[in-house]
């Protein structure tokens, strides 16, 4: 078992949603039922500066999925942007798709920026 937050905006104001993922059994990997099943899965990771993070949502009969990378810094160096961009493609998430929220304005909580609902396709978050 394993426990996260997310962050939801509702009404204007964020709010933070505990978690409980079950893990599935392979390697950096677990599931959770949240707004349909997703399986989250870590397919890269340095443990120190930088994470590869993708995430496969099923609800009723619509698939979606997003993909993340996370950084220890602000921004990461552009041939870690470039892996990352290989893994999109890999999982068949195009160049248009990805978004570059370091080259961004969020607050608090990057929902109410890009609800996922709005990007066309499968998506990621850089």
């Amino acid at each position: 078992m394993s426990f996260c937050e997310d962050k939801l905006s509702a009404n204007g104001e964020c709010s933070e949603i505990p978690l409980v993922c079950d893990l599935t059994g392979k390697d950096g990997e677990c599931s959770v039922d949240y707004d349909g099943h997703n399986v989250a899965t870590i397919l890269d990771t340095d443990y120190t500066d930088y994470l590869i993070y993708h995430v496969k949502n099923s609800e009723n009969e619509e698939k979606s999925q997003i993909m993340e990378l996370y950084g220890r810094e602000p921004d990461v160096s552009p041939e870690l942007k470039e892996k990352f961009v290989e893994y999109c493609e890999k999982y068949g998430i195009v160049k248009e798709n990805i978004l570059d929220l370091t080259k961004v304005v969020l607050n608090d909580c990057f929902h109410t920026w890009a609800p996922a609902s709005s990007l066309p396709g499968p998506h990621v978050l850089l």
